[in-house]
């Protein structure tokens, strides 16, 4: 799942294990005092070397130190009208083969050598074959460490040949309090406590992807990813909530700038909520929209509610297929009016 800091975990990992430090002296890995430590902190230490693609690249130290924006953590598999922007949510082969083919070199500080890569799913099919047979035969002074969030999309082959290590979400109450802490240092004005809990509930507890969305909400910037992401799945949102009066042709629209990838994800969520009312009486995600949702779940087609939802999970394998967002939205929405009703 994004949003609940695999990419910081993955970052203090690699710090910890180019730590020159004497742990018995220090007592901790990373110490933050050594120069491998200090040269981590400036984004230049030589023998770490991190793969992002172009959309998230402002989240290397190196920008964060010269101000430049932080991009979208979380979906980083947007899709957009213009092609040298869809290219932008992968990691580029000729970037990966340059970092690899260094691999057989020492390294500068004469320990290990740490290839970062997030998100591993960024990688296309030849660029994912090509870090095979780099798996394949490794080094053994070079540790990768590669981030996920989607690990049904990388290769079998490569998953095979890594030790998977599955970091889980926080508890909602600790989610809660991080995401407290979290904005008063970057928010003038205080979050109410109840939009806290309805966006980490939206987000399904994920709490870095719940700061982003009330971050972005709170400074109305619709122009990077977050912020577009947010302003579509409200628009798809109040669309939803209308059921079988829904708008299909107009919310396909308004949206279709959207990352596509956040788009699926709400709709999913929605018609989550709406099964779950249907036989549970309960609500998971949408909380603040319990009462609507109940009254569109006493109206639902439950067969054609699963008809939908494995015509969701089949898009949201090929949400980079090359066919334009707001054709795919039509396609869904129009099948979304018609589970209400006889």
């Amino acid at each position: 799942q994004p949003g609940i800091g695999k990419f910081d975990f993955a970052r203090w990992l690699s710090k910890a294990l180019l730590c020159e430090a004497d742990l018995f002296s220090t007592g901790q890995k990373p110490c933050n005092a050594c120069e491998a430590c200090r040269w981590f902190d400036t984004g230049n230490h030589p023998d770490c070397i991190t793969l992002l693609p172009q959309s998230l690249k402002g989240r290397l130290v190196q920008a964060e130190l010269e101000g430049s924006p932080k991009m979208d953590p979380v979906a980083p598999e947007g899709q957009d009208d213009d092609d040298g922007k869809k290219e932008s949510t992968f990691i580029k082969i000729d970037e990966l083969r340059s970092v690899l083919g260094g691999i057989n070199i020492g390294s500068h500080r004469g320990g290990k050598r740490i290839i970062l890569i997030y998100p591993l799913e960024s990688l296309r099919e030849d660029a994912s074959n090509t870090l095979l047979k780099s798996l394949e035969e490794p080094n053994p002074d070079t540790i990768f460490i590669l981030v996920s969030d989607r690990l049904d999309r990388v290769l079998p082959t490569i998953r095979s040949r890594c030790q998977i290590i599955v970091l889980p979400k926080p508890s909602r109450e600790l989610a809660l309090n991080w995401l407290e802490s979290e904005l008063k240092i970057l928010l003038s004005d205080a979050a109410r406590p109840e939009e806290l809990e309805a966006t980490i509930d939206e987000q399904a507890g994920a709490p870095l992807s719940a700061r982003d969305q009330i971050v972005a909400r709170h400074l109305g910037d619709d122009k990077d990813g977050v912020g577009l992401a947010i302003n579509s799945t409200r628009i798809l949102v109040e669309a939803l909530s209308n059921g079988p009066k829904i708008g299909y042709l107009e919310c396909a629209e308004k949206v279709q700038k959207a990352p596509y990838s956040a788009l699926l994800v709400c709709m999913q969520r929605w018609l989550f909520d709406l099964q779950l009312s249907y036989q549970l009486g309960e609500v998971r995600y949408y909380r603040r929209h319990a009462q609507r949702i109940s009254q569109l779940a006493s109206q639902l087609q439950l067969t054609k509610a699963q008809r939908l939802w494995s015509t969701l999970t089949l898009a949201r394998r090929h949400e980079n297929h090359p066919l334009s967002t707001r054709v795919q939205m039509e396609s869904m929405l129009l099948q979304y009016q018609q589970l209400f009703g006889d």
